[in-house]
This record gives C-alpha cells, sequence and structure tokens, in this order.
C-alpha cells in the first residue's frame, strides 16, 4: 500500500472519529479534504480544487429540484392537509382492529409522496395520530414504530431528495430513479401494513377498534365528503408532478416548479395563506436546503481529495477481490452492510456523497443495473432512520411525541420494522421487475 493510500484511510478514519465525537458532517468533510489536499499538494492546487467544486455545484441543474421540493413538502404540510386526511381515514378504518394504525400508514404513504423528507413526515404524522392513538389505548410501542417507519418512507417513495441527489452523484436519470423507486416503495408500505393487520388481529389489544357509538356520529356521507375533500387535492399534486414527469411533459425540476404552484393552490383553496405562513415556509425552506447544500459542497471536496490519493481504486480493489473470492451475492451484501453500519454513525446524505462514487465502478465491474443497486441502496440508507446511535426519525419523535412516550418505547416499537424493511431488500433482490417495471414503461411511452 502506498503512501497516498494510506493517507486516504487516514482520511476515512478521521472522518468517523470526528462524527462519533459529533462534529457537524459538512464541515468535518469539507475540513479533511481541504487541509489534506494542502498537505500533500499545497496552496495552487487546492484552491483550484475549492474552486472548481464549488462552481460544479452551483451549476448542477439537478440540484435545483432540491429546493423546489423541499419548499413543496413544507407548504402542503402547513396547509393542514394531514389533519383531515387522518380524521377521514381514522372514521373509515377506525372499526378494524388496528384501524389508527393503518390510517397513520396510508397517511405516510401519501404523506411522503407529498414531502420527500422523513423529517417533515415524521414530525408531521406524530404530531397528528400519536395523541390520537394513545387516546383509544394504542400500543405504545407499536404505534411509535409506525409513526418512524412510516415517516421513513418520504425517503423512498418519489419525490425523495435523497433520490434527487443520488442521480447525478451516480450519473443516474433522476426521472428513471423516481419512477424505479414507486413499486419498491409500495411494496415496502404493504410489508408495514400486514404486520400491523396480523399482529393486531392476533393481539387485539395492541390496537383496539373504535366504538361502534363514536362512529354512528358520523354518516358515511360526511367521511366521504372528508376524505373527498382532504385526499384529492394531494393526490391531484402527486399526480401531476410524477405524471409530467412520466409522460415526458418536464423534467424533474421543472415538475418541482409546477408542485411548488400546486401546494400554493391547495394553501388558497384550504384558505390557510397569508403572510405569516410564506414568510415560515420560505424560510423553512431555505434552512434545509442549505444544510443539504453545504453537505453536498463538503462531500465534493473530501472525495476529490480521497479519489486523487487513490482511495476510490483501493476500496474498489478491495471489494471486487471480495467478489471474486466468495461470488456476487457477497460482495452486494458486504456493500448493503457497510452501508447499514454507516447509517448508524453518519448522515445520509454524507455516506452517500462518499460512499457512491467509491461503489459505482464496481457496480459496472459486476455487471449490476444501476437502478436497481440505486434502490437497494437507498432502502438499505433508511433503514439508518431508525437504528440507533444516529436514528434521526426516533430523535424526531421524541421530540413531539406525548411525555408518557419514552425513547425507549421509541426504539422498541422501531426494532421490528427495521426487519421488515431487510424482507423489502430481499423482495427487490430476487424480483427485480419490481424495479425495472415503471422505467421500461416510461420509456416505451416516449
Amino acid at each position: 500500500m502506498s503512501p497516498p493510500e494510506i493517507m486516504a484511510i487516514v482520511m476515512i478514519c478521521v472522518l468517523l472519529g470526528f462524527v462519533i465525537i459529533g462534529f457537524p458532517v459538512a464541515f468535518v468533510l469539507a475540513g479533511i479534504g481541504v487541509i489534506v489536499s494542502l498537505a500533500v499538494y499545497g496552496v495552487g492546487p487546492t484552491v483550484g480544487m475549492v474552486t472548481n467544486n464549488t462552481y460544479d455545484v452551483m451549476k448542477n441543474w439537478a440540484l435545483v429540484a432540491i429546493p423546489l421540493f423541499v419548499y413543496m413538502g413544507v407548504v402542503l404540510e402547513k396547509a393542514g392537509i394531514a389533519e383531515g386526511l387522518y380524521k377521514g381515514l381514522y372514521l373509515l378504518m377506525g372499526r378494524l382492529k388496528g384501524g389508527l394504525l393503518v390510517a397513520t400508514m396510508v397517511l405516510a404513504t401519501i404523506f411522503a409522496a407529498c414531502t420527500g423528507i422523513a423529517g417533515a413526515s415524521v414530525v408531521a404524522i406524530g404530531l397528528i395520530s400519536m395523541p390520537e392513538m394513545l387516546r383509544y389505548r394504542y400500543d405504545k410501542q407499536l404505534a411509535s414504530g409506525a409513526v418512524c417507519a412510516g415517516g421513513g418512507l418520504g425517503v423512498i417513495i418519489p419525490p425523495s431528495i435523497m433520490l434527487i441527489i443520488y442521480g447525478p452523484v451516480a450519473g443516474v436519470s433522476i426521472s428513471k430513479l423516481f419512477f424505479a423507486a414507486i413499486i419498491p416503495g409500495l411494496v415496502l408500505a404493504g410489508i408495514y401494513l400486514v404486520y400491523i393487520i396480523v399482529r393486531c388481529y392476533f393481539k387485539p389489544e395492541l390496537g383496539p377498534a373504535v366504538s361502534k357509538e363514536e362512529r354512528a356520529q358520523y354518516s358515511n356521507k360526511d367521511v366521504g365528503k372528508l376524505l373527498l375533500t382532504s385526499a384529492v387535492p394531494p393526490v391531484a399534486l402527486i399526480l401531476l408532478v410524477l405524471g409530467s414527469i412520466f409522460f415526458g411533459i418536464a423534467a424533474p425540476t421543472e415538475a418541482a416548479s409546477l408542485g411548488c404552484l400546486g401546494a400554493l393552490g391547495i394553501t388558497i383553496a384550504y384558505r390557510k395563506l397569508n403572510w405569516s405562513m410564506l414568510k415560515e415556509t420560505g424560510i423553512r425552506a431555505l434552512k434545509t436546503t442549505t444544510f443539504i447544500l453545504w453537505l453536498v459542497l463538503g462531500a465534493k471536496y473530501f472525495m476529490t481529495t480521497f479519489t486523487k490519493l487513490g482511495g476510490g481504486y483501493l476500496i474498489g480493489d478491495m471489494l471486487t477481490s471480495v467478489g471474486t473470492g466468495l461470488g456476487d451475492v457477497a460482495l452486494l451484501v458486504v456493500m448493503l452492510f457497510i452501508i447499514f453500519v454507516l447509517g448508524m454513525f453518519m448522515d445520509w446524505i454524507g455516506i452517500l456523497m462518499v460512499v457512491v462514487p467509491v461503489y459505482a465502478p464496481v457496480i459496472l465491474l459486476m455487471g449490476w443495473d444501476p437502478l436497481w443497486f440505486a434502490i437497494l441502496f437507498c432502502i438499505t440508507l433508511q433503514i439508518s432512520y431508525i437504528t440507533p446511535p444516529f436514528a434521526y426519525s426516533i430523535f424526531y419523535l421524541h421530540g413531539i411525541a406525548p411525555p408518557q412516550v419514552t425513547l425507549m418505547d421509541i426504539y422498541k416499537g422501531c426494532f421490528p420494522f427495521v426487519f421488515l424493511q431487510f424482507i423489502a431488500l430481499a423482495i427487490i433482490y430476487f424480483w427485480p421487475q419490481l424495479v425495472f417495471f415503471l422505467p421500461n414503461l416510461m420509456m416505451a411511452l416516449k
């Protein structure tokens, strides 16, 4: 191993060390990349590296979709569509055992397709559903796990911000990624629903049905009207955004602009549009976007230095030697396991920006389809949202949950959903057509 390659390995070790200590990932990535470049290559090449990478991020047209989709999600959250939709679903499904959990998961799936960010979904759904489920004596752990896992669907179901960032880094079409992720995302939501229904069927005390007396307070017409007014606008917006991409009418960035306009139109229809709302949503979207783009920029500095030192080739050779010695399946398991472990300690954007450029040549060498691997990668990374110590969805829910729900309740509730996500990974591995069906159909229609 040459001195530059040793330095590359040191970069990875220092990165993990600072992240575990608690330093901000964006600045750790940028700092290590710049300092090591200065030490090895000097001031001139480092200034050129920083300038070129900054310009590359600023001119990247695909990244424009990030603030637009973030803003769309924030506006829809403020429009209050989740409250009316949850009430309608709760009245429709409340008589089932575990009916409120089913309603929560359906709401999470719809909201995931509106926001693209797990944090927004977990907070919005948790604030609405947790008090209601506790009021009806639902199991705290199962309710917490359902909210965290359901909120995490925003990571995989379009317009996922993770997919938007993954595309340019891996050189994969964002449009194809969006449609490759739809069926796997729905499969994951379906697995959650089956688990909830089966568990509550055999143990009704985990999710008791709503009483007939309370359900009788609302007629079927009232329930239908509530669902119509609360479900149709967001579903229509989802179809507008994804449909315009699917039929080749708009690129993802242009579709995101349509989504922003549609979201503002919904707030007008719901009479929630005012100066205070515009100001608050603008500031929230700006903070989230800035956070994401600083991570992207820091990761670019890190990976440029890391690649120049030969770190990418070193790790690529190590991985391919595993594939040669143990086989394709073993190599895939090792690569996904690395992502799973890193997800316990690092922010997902940092992992994506650092790992994907290293994995990309290995994927081509092994003959794997980049779309298929992308979905496996993103589902694996999604698991990190509910695995400690850096389990973002758990922290989001704990911050807004009622006092009787402890952090340990949430951890225990999320544990079964981790296994369900591994089942989803196995399904995607054995049935890759779930990934390819919609992208192939999209290409056939163009």
